[in-house]
């Protein structure tokens, strides 16, 4: 066989053998899908409360608002040596104290629970008024004879005690008001005078009304008289009924809390006692 018969041999069988395909990469595998991570639900925070003795600026600021138009007071800052809670009203007036004590005493009227106290120097005084549940109070400060500074701030809100209700006594009338002679200081004078009598005579002058525990006759001045109810003595304290203060020409009104009693030019919130 030539050269030629050989080569062209060979090349009949290269073209008649299929072609082996190149391997074909295999499809990459999709890598799994991270899941997001998962946020812990934010813990439930309870509100915090109310410090206790915290006052309102709304109180504050609307009893500031009255007593400004009262005064007739310009609003400034606070003086920063002045010890105010941070809801603190200062106001600057052209008025005189004893002119300002006045007005804002009327103003005030039925929601006062401490009068005017005043310095020696007479160049400030304050007084402690019902707002509501809560209580401020209105400050005075002498600037000149004829200026003063305004100041209207909260008090932080107590829990005063109910004082305890001692045992009932033989006598006693349940369901009926009886005072104690100590909490009628001021008003009315009572005096022990043995064998369970009392004397009682008011600080506006009158008749002396003697009383004996358990009896609802006693002696006014010089003749006698029936009480609504007998006063009963627990050894120690007198219990008069509220509505027999009348014998002794004092008056009984209702109040807030309690009842308020006048005698003459003195007068009192008392809280009466019911067993």
């Amino acid at each position: 066989m030539t050269l030629t018969a050989l080569l062209g041999a060979s090349l009949a069988a290269a073209q008649s053998t299929p072609a082996t395909p190149a391997a074909q990469p295999a499809p990459a595998q999709a890598a799994p899908a991270t899941p997001a991570p998962v946020q812990p639900a934010a813990p439930k925070v309870a509100p915090t409360p109310a410090p206790k003795g915290a006052v309102t600026l709304d109180v504050t600021s609307a009893l500031a608002v009255e007593v400004s138009g009262t005064v007739k007071g310009r609003l400034i800052s606070c003086p920063k040596n002045l010890k105010v809670t941070g809801s603190a009203v200062c106001l600057y007036t052209q008025n005189t104290l004893p002119s300002l004590r006045s007005v804002l005493r009327g103003k005030m009227n039925g929601r006062i629970v401490s009068d005017w106290k005043t310095t020696a120097s007479e160049k400030s005084s304050s007084m402690i008024v019902r707002t509501g549940m809560d209580r401020a109070y209105i400050l005075l400060a002498q600037l000149s004879p004829t200026e003063a500074l305004v100041v209207v701030d909260g008090l932080p809100r107590t829990t005063t005690a109910v004082p305890a209700t001692p045992a009932m006594p033989a006598g006693i009338v349940k369901g009926q008001a009886y005072v104690l002679d100590t909490d009628l200081r001021g008003l009315v004078n009572v005096a022990s005078i043995g064998n369970g009598a009392y004397r009682l005579a008011s600080v506006a002058g009158g008749p002396v009304l003697t009383v004996n525990s358990g009896k609802k006759t006693a002696t006014l001045g010089g003749g006698s008289v029936d009480l609504p109810l007998a006063p009963v003595s627990d050894g120690r304290n007198l219990l008069f009924p509220v509505d027999g203060l009348r014998s002794l020409a004092c008056t009984v009104t209702p109040a807030q809390v309690g009842v308020t009693v006048s005698c003459g030019s003195a007068s009192a919130n008392v809280r009466p006692i019911v067993f």
